[in-house]
């Protein structure tokens, strides 16, 4: 809950951020605009018309927006109608931001949602027409990034806010936006660090440091030093914490009666230290006894529940077990449950063990249990719901883009292929025949050399990987004939027994992993991407729909196409995407390797992919830049 709270407010500044940031000149004064002299205008006898008809609308619609959402959804619906008889694809990207921030305001976020996805749209096809600059896109995509990304911080999706915010953030990097740039990396590494991730976190955090040091924004600064405390503090490097925790200490300090929740934090921070690095508990209670000097009516719940955690460890520390339970149980006294109150009933169950409370230990390791399972099968679903939204979403732009480039192709060669189109026909029947049969031979080489290639990756497996392990397993054995040297040998060989035991299962996995047969291709692909470092495996649609008999050339090409990614991409991040429905099967992994602008399939080990796909009767693409990574399709029909 603190954590949500605390990023909404974010999400706000974010929008405003943009809203002053971007060029449009609409953007930064609508909330001053008199939107009655509008009004009186649009029924005047001489009302204005076309384009500055659109200006009249897009004042009102932005006007009315903090004050009357019935009458700002008017004018901006009426605003869309106009953009569709003038052509003014930005007008009617505005007003469909507009609508998407009112339903967002109704906590209505899947209609936000619809609306912003409507807005790209637009954009896409503004990257079509000469009227709108670079520019001009760009700031329109920023700010519908940027409001994508904060309904998904909302509803507490992760996964998709980071990937929205993500799309924004090369935009703000590319004009040198650099207060937007800080708050996007502030809300990205927040993100990351309500969902354990301490690397990303840590990273997105002095990201933002650097961004908001050079915007001259001592808040942000601040405030990303707050996230460090505790990654810092988590890591046990308490020189960088206490740090980070001074450069708070001396903004919100500074600043107690605007940022009185952050100072609390800030010096529950310092008190945690004195604790826990120094051992000074009298320090650490001068701190907490600060800290509950500050609290008021105004105090949130989280903040207070923060101050009686911190009291609560002051007294576990002292061994003062009594005055420790009641502050944890102070601690616990709103309505919400939430993944902290975990940490609360951990403590609890401590301090009834040290009361002998067993009833009380019993309660509270059940509450313990409980609560695990409960927010890790809400955290399971949750990602996996934003996973099939993000698959679904870049199958959709990549779809636009194939499109977009296909219908390129088609306007330059229209005139060529009319003209050479009867000739074409003629050479193409007198040598289809003779291409068909080179095909099938190709076909049916390529498959035995790609058969002789895994029986030599085989053998080398079972040598390099097998031999030593034997060898050395037996001369063990024979030292153990020595009396000084049974115990230690008997020992090692047992070791490099079960070493070598792991060894042949994975030589065994990769030949055809149990899993295949027992529970389907997609707990198979699962389980071996999960093998690999760096390598995500997501699956959407209906098992059910493969052909049994396809399976293992799925599973085959998958395993060839990641172990190639591995080998050569360079790659930092691999992701294995399956869809399956009752018709159709596809196959995408993508990487963001080092790429290659040469990679056009003549290499051994794509062309024994291409030769499974081709026996299945799929259709094998490669998509490859240079520094930009490779993503490879295989899609074949079920039926």
């Amino acid at each position: 809950m603190i954590m949500m709270k605390l990023i909404s407010h974010i999400a706000v500044l974010f929008c405003l951020s943009v809203v002053c940031i971007a060029g449009y000149g609409q953007y930064s004064d609508h909330r001053n605009r008199n939107v009655d002299s509008v009004e009186m205008l649009l029924n005047s006898k001489n009302p204005p018309k076309g384009k500055e008809l659109m200006k009249a609308y897009n004042n009102l619609m932005w006007g009315y927006l903090s004050t009357d959402g019935a009458k700002s959804r008017y004018y901006a619906n009426k605003a869309i109608e106009l953009s569709y008889e003038e052509d003014l694809l930005n007008a009617r990207s505005d007003a469909l931001r507009v609508l998407g921030l009112i339903a967002y305001g109704n906590d209505d976020y899947d209609e936000a949602i619809d609306y912003y996805n409507r807005a790209l749209e637009v954009c896409d096809s503004m990257k079509e027409d000469s009227r709108y600059s670079e520019s001009d896109i760009d700031d329109n995509l920023s700010v519908i990034y940027g409001s994508i990304a904060n309904v998904y911080n909302m509803q507490d999706k992760a996964h998709l806010a980071i990937h929205y915010y993500q799309q924004a953030l090369p935009i703000f990097e590319k004009y040198g936006w650099l207060e937007s740039t800080a708050i996007l990396h502030y809300n990205i590494g927040e993100l990351y660090h309500s969902m354990g991730n301490s690397d990303e976190a840590r990273s997105n955090y002095l990201m933002a440091v650097d961004a908001a040091q050079k915007s001259g924004d001592s808040l942000l600064v601040a405030m990303s030093h707050k996230g460090l405390v505790a990654i810092y503090n988590d890591a046990g490097d308490m020189a960088k914490a206490e740090e980070a925790a001074n450069v708070c200490y001396e903004y919100y300090h500074n600043h107690i009666e605007e940022e009185k929740g952050d100072y609390i934090v800030t010096i529950l921070a310092f008190a945690r230290l004195q604790m826990n690095h120094y051992k000074d508990l009298d320090c650490a209670e001068g701190y907490i006894s600060e800290a509950l000097s500050l609290l008021g009516d105004e105090t949130s719940w989280e903040t207070r529940s923060n101050v009686y955690t911190a009291c609560c460890e002051l007294a576990m520390a002292r061994k003062q077990w009594k005055k420790a339970e009641e502050y944890a149980l102070m601690s616990l006294e709103d309505e919400y449950e939430t993944y902290d109150d975990i940490g609360i009933y951990v403590y609890l169950a401590q301090i009834y063990a040290e009361l002998g409370n067993n009833e009380g230990v019993k309660e509270y390791s059940e509450k313990i249990f409980n609560g695990m399972v409960q927010f890790a099968n809400a955290n399971y679903q949750s990602g996996l719901s934003q996973m099939e939204v993000l698959y679904e979403t870049e199958k959709k732009q990549a779809a636009i883009e194939q499109l977009t480039r296909e219908k390129r192709w088609y306007v330059i060669g229209a005139a060529l292929i009319g003209c050479i189109m009867l000739l074409v026909a003629l050479l193409f029947f007198l040598l289809w025949r003779n291409v068909r049969k080179n095909r099938q031979n190709a076909i049916v080489v390529a498959k035995l050399s790609g058969e002789v290639a895994e029986r030599v990756r085989i053998a080398r497996d079972l040598h390099d990987r097998m031999g030593g392990l034997l060898t050395s397993i037996k001369r063990n054995l024979e030292y153990a004939d020595n009396p000084d040297e049974t115990k230690s040998s008997i020992q090692v060989a047992k070791s490099q027994t079960d070493e070598a035991i792991c060894e042949m299962r994975n030589v065994a996995h990769h030949l055809l992993p149990e899993s295949l047969k027992r529970y389907g291709l997609r707990v198979a692909l699962r389980d071996y991407c999960r093998s690999m470092r760096n390598v995500s495996f997501s699956f959407v649609g209906d098992e059910t729909g493969a052909v049994v008999k396809h399976e293992e050339a799925v599973y085959c090409i998958v395993y060839e196409l990641v172990n190639n990614a591995v080998k050569n991409a360079e790659a930092e991040h691999i992701r294995v995407q399956l869809f399956v429905d009752e018709n159709t099967t596809i196959i995408n992994v993508s990487d963001d390797g080092r790429g290659n602008i040469e990679f056009n399939g003549e290499g051994s080990g794509l062309r024994n992919i291409k030769a499974r796909a081709d026996a299945i009767g799929g259709k094998f693409s490669v998509y490859s830049e240079p520094g930009r990574g490779s993503e490879i399709n295989v899609e074949f029909k079920n039926k």
